[in-house]
């Protein structure tokens, strides 16, 4: 008997070995340290859960067993007993290691989350609800046997949003937290003042939130700087609301059970049109809401550390963020009371007046315990003591104020602004600025080359800045958010030498599915297809290429410009033409279509042998790549920043374009573009397109004048002639400049410019 037994026990020890092998999932942020091992660890309706008996870990331990049941329907229970199988959150007694440091360890029968701080906890607690997300990829809740060891490249991971232009609710700002938290970022800056509104309750001027904060643009579809001043007493509406002292405790408290510090950003000395247009008297004298704080006006400063008083009371951040960015220096050289408080500093420049008028807040906001932060133009005029600066305008600012021995927050426009489009897609939602594209941001790193040790040492970390003038719903916060948060949380997390560009795509696929579970609206622009057209010489034909940013995926195409299926042709390597083809090609996600759509027209002349002549300059800040820009099969988009316009200040566009040999021709196209919200771009007043054998006698092929259109969205105008087929070698074409903008034009009286792009020709 006792044989039989003996010869068994294998056989059941090894069927106890089968339990189901997890899927590859992929941790965002990569951890630092992973050592995968053998075996795993199943979770059950008998697993239990310990924690250190202490609130914080405890919270992180409830956490944990809601995730569980809200995910996989198991009810996981407590238990007291350190020793039992359990998955346990351990507070460790380790001294000397970084905060936010966790170990996380994953036995066949164990798993713990060990920690000297009660952050490292949470971000263990992170990692392991990532190792079970998606739960669309898991029959059973079944964790791989691993030893982790991580920690933070960086003491400041965040994230900045606007609530100013417009407003969104506080469970709306608790799902932003939660998206933090989950990419273990510990800063979200929250900008609560400017000049569109007025965001946060201050008792002692009640009119701030009374009349500031339903300050609307009126008309609706005007570009920014058109905003109006009126109000609105409907709390309702789309640019309308404020928090009230008790929504900051509650998100603040919200924040900081995630590990997350709240920096309140209360604009000084511009952007300041809500607060002044409350209380005029803090203006300078003879101006009507210029948007600026009077610096010789005592009233301004007494108004300005009594709100502060009162932000100090709803938030212990360390930080106090005074914005300091984009000020008219103009209005205090033309004030008497600014003015006298220049000579009675000595000074002589605007520039000097604001580094006094933030030297002064900073020297108040010292004695009050905490430390200011601002946007890199508090560097204008000198610097003041202990001043931490946000580097926006590139990274020169950063630079400098850390050379100098000041701690800086590295957030460069290229690639932080989130409010700029992921892709370059005419598809892309409306956005503010240039393009900062998924693998831009990753490819960040906060810490310049230029920078010597102990300047490196105070790079505090980096950020992204989400402005809101074109966002006006939660869906397109998250939109601009996600997945491009997934990649500057490695940024900041991740020890550069541990990242992994390849890696890191493998895991932002898994990424998106867990959004999709979380009920987050995430951009695919980074499957979105992208063409390159060249022409072979030796060949003589045209080679179409085509990829999406992240090389995922099966991308199907036509050339005739019907939509493509899943049956449509596969992209699998270059295709040649000799005639014209309209492209249609989409990303297919597991058979359903990712990104947008790319749907674009080749012609096949000009060629290699074609030349343009200019008769008057293109802007050298607006080449669209050179003299061939307008032949190169490189389409300009609809926002207009993307590199491929060419653009003429003032001047008509009139170019002679030599096709190189005589041939048939019976259309000719171009692309001119328009934004008035933005832009000083117009459409022409006139298009003339002449064609010539002989580069001398031409022929008229098209004429037409066009009426100006008001719409302040953007436009492209396809200006197309089509005619009898004519044999040509040159094509003269004209299109009129109109000069000047027009009165009713935001920029009255200006150069108006002119956009062109792409020359097609059949």
């Amino acid at each position: 008997m006792n044989r039989i037994l003996l010869f068994f026990l294998p056989v059941i020890f090894l069927f106890s070995c089968s339990s189901p092998k997890p899927p590859q999932v992929g941790i965002i942020p990569q951890p630092n340290s992973v050592e995968k091992k053998d075996g795993v660890f199943e979770i059950n309706s008998s697993t239990l859960v310990y924690a250190s008996h202490n609130p914080a870990t405890m919270r992180v331990a409830k956490e944990f067993i809601d995730f569980i049941k809200k995910n996989y329907g198991l009810e996981l229970k407590m238990t007291e007993n350190k020793a039992s199988d359990a998955i346990m959150f351990i507070r460790s007694q380790k001294k000397g290691v970084r905060k936010g440091f966790y170990q996380l360890q994953i036995s066949r029968k164990k798993v713990k989350v060990i920690s000297p701080n009660d952050a490292g906890v949470f971000y263990g607690m992170q990692t392991l609800k990532q190792l079970l997300t998606p739960v669309s990829y898991f029959k059973k809740p079944v964790l791989q046997c691993m030893e982790i060891n991580d920690y933070p490249e960086f003491e400041w991971r965040g994230m900045m949003l606007d609530v100013s232009r417009h407003f969104f609710p506080k469970d709306s700002i608790k799902k932003l937290l939660d998206i933090l938290a989950m990419h273990k970022m510990n800063k979200f800056h929250w900008h609560l003042t400017d000049g569109i509104g007025w965001r946060i309750q201050i008792d002692k001027y009640p009119l701030l939130t009374e009349k500031g904060a339903w300050r609307v643009p009126v008309p609706k579809d005007a570009p920014w700087k058109q905003y109006e001043t009126c109000f609105k007493d409907d709390p309702r509406g789309a640019y309308g609301g404020y928090y009230t002292k008790e929504d900051i405790k509650e998100i603040v408290k919200y924040a900081a059970e995630r590990y997350i510090d709240v920096i309140p950003e209360i604009e000084m000395p511009g952007h300041s049109e809500a607060a002044l247009q409350c209380y005029p008297e803090l203006q300078c004298v003879g101006e009507h809401n210029s948007g600026v704080y009077c610096a010789g006006n005592e009233q301004t400063f007494d108004f300005l550390q009594d709100v502060l008083y009162e932000v100090f009371d709803m938030f212990p951040s360390k930080f106090i963020h005074v914005g300091g960015d984009e000020v008219n220096k103009s209005h205090w050289l033309h004030c008497p009371r600014c003015r006298k408080r220049m000579q009675e500093l000595g000074i002589k420049t605007g520039e000097e007046l604001q580094s006094y008028f933030i030297s002064r807040m900073e020297k108040f906001i010292h004695a009050n315990g905490r430390k200011l932060i601002g946007w890199d133009e508090i560097l204008e005029g000198g610097l003041p003591p202990r001043a931490a600066v946000m580097s926006w305008r590139g990274m020169k600012g950063g630079i400098e104020a850390a050379r100098t021995g000041h701690y800086v927050v590295m957030t460069p426009g290229s690639p932080c602004y989130f409010d700029h489009s992921q892709g370059l897609s005419v598809f892309e939602p409306d956005s503010w600025g240039g393009n900062n594209p998924l693998m831009k941001v990753y490819d960040f790193y906060p810490v310049p080359k230029r920078l010597d040790i102990e300047g490196r040492r105070h790079i505090l970390g980096g950020q992204a800045n989400l402005w809101t003038e074109k966002i006006a719903t939660w869906k397109h916060v998250e939109y601009m958010t996600l997945p491009r948060l997934s990649a500057l949380a490695e940024v900041d997390w991740t020890n550069p030498a541990k990242k992994d560009r390849k890696q890191f795509i493998k895991n932002i696929d898994v990424q998106l599915d867990r959004f999709r579970e979380l009920g987050y609206n995430y951009a695919e622009s980074a499957f979105t297809p992208v063409a390159e057209v060249k022409y072979d010489k030796e060949k003589k034909v045209f080679v179409l290429t085509l990829h999406n940013e992240l090389g995922l995926y099966d991308i199907r195409y036509t050339l005739d410009g019907t939509k493509p299926d899943i049956n449509s042709t596969l992209y699998t390597g270059p295709v040649e033409f000799t005639k014209p083809i309209d492209l249609y090609a989409v990303c297919f996600r597991r058979g359903v279509q990712a990104g947008y759509p790319l749907i674009q027209q080749y012609t096949v002349a000009p060629s290699d042998k074609c030349s343009i002549e200019y008769k008057y300059p293109y802007s050298s800040s607006y080449s669209g790549g050179g003299d061939k820009a307008l032949c190169d099969k490189k389409y300009a988009g609809m926002r207009g920043d993307d590199g491929h316009w060419q653009g003429f200040e003032k001047n008509d566009f009139d170019v002679v374009i030599d096709l190189g040999e005589p041939r048939d021709i019976s259309y000719v196209a171009l692309d001119f573009f328009q934004h008035l919200a933005a832009t000083s771009v117009m459409l022409p007043l006139e298009v003339k397109i002449m064609i010539s054998e002989d580069g001398r006698n031409y022929k008229t092929v098209f004429d037409e004048k066009y009426k100006t259109i008001k719409d302040y969205k953007p436009i492209i105008k396809k200006v197309e002639a089509k005619f009898p087929a004519q044999n040509a070698e040159y094509i003269h074409i004209i299109g009129k400049n109109r000069g000047t903008l027009p009165d009713w034009h935001i920029r009255k009286n200006t150069n108006a410019w002119l956009f062109v792009d792409e020359i097609m020709v059949k």
